[in-house]
């Protein structure tokens, strides 16, 4: 029998209960609410088990679940959302990490305690770095996937293609954001001669009192084929650190080379710009030089049982980055032509997909797992979206463990003796801001919103242990931020100040945020969307909600779009580097410049819309393609000016309108420079590139005031969650990325 999610009959039938009950009986409003969810969950569980609901009892049915999950040892995992793909790469969720865990391994694993990268458990018997950082060799152990073939260097040289191909094509961009800081632009090194910072700006447009948008002066399309042909590196297997990040590289890439993104430009226009057909040379394309990157990752080659990556520069973060799940090794077999799966993931973890369907994964024991054999045989992992449906499910015996524990029942919980593990607060629930929006690109409305939210309101929905967020990273890696309140603290006055400045006059701002759905950042994301933004309408801002279904949220909320203003969002840091905080909240801006660079023509004004070109993600070439990945560094196109300092952009707007309201128009303030995007990717390359953490912190220090006056987001809290654990499971141990291993869990 093949577990199902709760059905969405009971759903209906609880529903009709609820509106049966509520008013006439002396039951609480959580008490209907349980008892109805308690109605949905036996409901559900006697279609599971093919019987009627009125023909046998809920008590009689959880005692057979029991039994016969006891006798094939069978682990019964609830969470509060549905997986949406089991591709960790493009669905880099922890609903999706949490079945992949289980599933497939990687290079790296984090150490529990520290976070460290190391190799106990994971694909490598050893890992060395060379002494100017810049070479990383893993020596792979003897595995194989679960459909019994062997693990090779190869294999996983693939999966490196496969990885630069998702973060750099048009259509998978903005997705892929685990693997933006090895392949995408603004994480490697710059090219040499390509200085012009204002290159690849984001462009601001002033937002006037009626609601047009006034775009920035626009450059030649012919800027973006303007690219010098030094751009391009050859990084060959013999080819040492130096040679793959040498300025005077030349142009020479291997047949067999995955395209990069700068595939969108032929080599004979990148290497003659002057002498592209139809090309105009204006004065602002003669003036602009297109900046472009190596990317972090320079090469990535197999040496017999080996795997030897060459970094464009030292990188603390790169080994971290690579415990993450999205770098989960994936059998190749499985990619298809536009890099993306054709199938469930074959790993090499202690378990396999057995299927997927409906939001309910089931998971059996690898035969082929050449690690110590789990002593589960199967794994089920749920769907269920209400706390209160998780709650009742765990007490009746239908499940054994669950995510995202409601406060209010750890009480009894504890009482009837079930574990209650927490999990550090190592997250971040915040709005993010869409520069592309055009009232969002004036840093006075960005910091207005921030000095509006009342954070003290939303902590009501959240467990103990959540505490305000000042700054875009967990303040567990004690990185100080002396600054921080100054562009954090709740000041309505200074809110009310700036929108002025702004000259707003009541355009509306869509915010998006997520339905119909329960995460580990946020349980109730209609409550917690209630609170925020009620404080930013007291203020004046005039804010139209986006509920958006599970199924279409992370998808919209990360489109190159200028229509979505806000995102109520929120993640679990996956690695243990602050770029672990800086990469979600930056990926809308690192993907906009890198889809913009796989278009032809693309507009200056980021307010217009995106023409698609033919071609889609690029391929890898088959097995014949995986000695090397493209070390081509991208160009990239000018496609606009600097942003506007504060005060260029009030002097652009139109003073609002004289209000019907007797009390007197906020004052306009002055407001401090932003510093540019391009400088802030700067400040990360250089503290990445820190020869220790200690050393960083201060480098870090800086990237985090930069961010703070920047402001891409509003930094909302850093959460804390709880897991409920059934008396008969043994071993559940919490990680402080919410993504836990039930490989080695035992059940009495």
């Amino acid at each position: 029998m093949q577990h199902q999610p709760y059905a969405s009959s009971a759903v209906g039938s609880s529903d009709a209960l609820l509106r049966a009950t509520a008013g006439s009986s002396g039951l609480s409003r959580r008490a209907v609410l349980r008892f109805g969810a308690l109605f949905s969950a036996g409901l559900a569980l006697s279609a599971c088990s093919g019987q009627s609901s009125a023909g046998s009892s809920v008590g009689s049915s959880a005692s057979a679940s029991a039994s016969s999950a006891d006798a094939r040892r069978v682990f019964r995992f609830a969470q509060g959302a549905a997986p949406l793909g089991l591709d960790p790469a493009l669905f880099p969720v922890a609903s999706t990490y949490q079945v992949t865990a289980q599933v497939l391994q990687t290079l790296l694993v984090a150490n529990h305690y520290t976070g460290d990268p190391e190799v106990q458990d994971s694909l490598c018997s050893e890992w060395t770095v060379s002494d100017d950082r810049l070479v990383h060799t893993f020596v792979l152990r003897e595995a194989h996937f679960s459909n019994g073939s062997a693990l090779s260097a190869d294999a996983v040289v693939q999966n490196f293609q496969r990885w630069q191909a998702l973060a750099t094509g048009e259509g998978t961009a903005a997705l892929a954001v685990p693997a933006q800081p090895l392949f995408a632009w603004g994480f490697g090194v710059p090219k040499p001669g390509s200085s012009d910072p204002s290159a690849v700006e984001p462009a601001p447009v002033q937002a006037s009192p009626s609601g047009a948008t006034t775009p920035s002066a626009s450059v030649s399309p012919s800027a973006s084929a303007s690219a010098s042909p030094s751009a391009s590196a050859s990084v060959s297997e013999t080819a040492t650190p130096s040679a793959s990040a040498s300025a005077s590289a030349s142009a020479s890439v291997s047949e067999t080379a995955t395209p990069s993104a700068s595939a969108s430009a032929s080599a004979s226009d990148v290497a003659h710009p002057g002498e592209k057909k139809g090309a105009q040379k204006s004065d602002s394309a003669q003036s602009s030089v297109v900046q472009s990157f190596l990317p972090l990752v320079s090469s990535v080659v197999a040496k017999g049982n080996s795997v030897v990556v060459t970094l464009s520069r030292p990188s603390l973060a790169f080994p971290r980055i690579l415990t993450q799940q999205a770098f989960g090794i994936i059998d190749p077999s499985l990619f298809g032509a536009d890099q993306k799966l054709t199938g469930n993931p074959v790993g090499t973890g202690a378990f396999r997909v057995e299927s997927f369907e409906a939001g309910t994964v089931r998971l059996l024991k690898n035969t082929h797992f050449d690690g110590q054999a789990p002593e589960l045989d199967e794994i089920q992992i749920s769907t269920l979206t209400s706390s209160d449906k998780r709650y009742f499910a765990l007490m009746e015996g239908h499940i054994d463990a669950c995510d995202q524990v409601n406060s209010s029942d750890l009480g009894q919980l504890a009482r009837d003796g079930y574990q209650t593990p927490g999990r550090d607060p190592f997250s971040l629930v915040y709005l993010g801001l869409n520069t592309a929006h055009p009232v969002l690109k004036n840093i006075s409305v960005r910091r207005a919103i921030s000095h509006a939210v009342d954070r003290g309101a939303l902590r009501q929905y959240y467990p103990q242990g959540t505490s305000d967020a000042q700054t875009l990273i967990s303040p567990s890696f004690r990185i100080k931020a002396d600054d921080a309140k100054d562009y954090t603290d709740r000041n309505q006055d200074m809110a009310r100040s700036l929108l002025a400045t702004a000259g707003y006059d009541n355009q509306v701002i869509e915010c998006y945020y997520p339905a119909d759905v329960s995460l580990p950042w946020m349980d109730t994301p209609q409550k917690v969307y209630s609170e925020m933004v009620a404080s930013l309408i007291e203020v004046g801002l005039n804010i139209k909600p986006v509920p958006l279904p599970w199924s279409e949220y992370l998808s919209k909320s990360r489109e190159v779009s200028s229509e979505r203003g806000i995102t109520l969002a929120g993640f679990y840091g996956m690695y243990r580097d602050p770029y672990a905080f800086f990469g979600p909240v930056l990926a809308p801006l690192i993907a906009e410049h890198q889809v913009r660079s796989l278009i032809t023509n693309a507009p200056s004004d980021m307010t217009t819309g995106l023409t698609k070109k033919s071609s889609d993600v690029p391929s890898s070439g088959g097995a014949n393609s995986n000695v090397r990945i493209s070390a081509t560094p991208s160009p990239q196109p000018s496609y606009s000016p600097d942003s506007l300092s504060p005060e260029e952009e009030a002097s652009a707007s139109t003073s609002p309108s004289p209000s019907a309201s007797p009390s007197p128009s906020p004052t306009a303030v002055a407001v401090a420079p932003s510093p540019r995007f391009t400088e802030i990717l700067e400040a990360i390359r250089t503290a990445d590139s820190a020869d220790s953490v200690d050393s960083q912190r201060e480098l870090y220090a800086k990237v985090v005031s930069q961010l703070g006056q920047f402001m891409p987001a509003v930094p909302l809290l850093n959460v804390t969650s709880k897991v409920a654990v059934s008396r008969e499971v043994q071993g559940y141990q919490t990680e402080q990325n919410a993504i836990e291993l039930f490989g080695k869990l035992r059940k009495s």
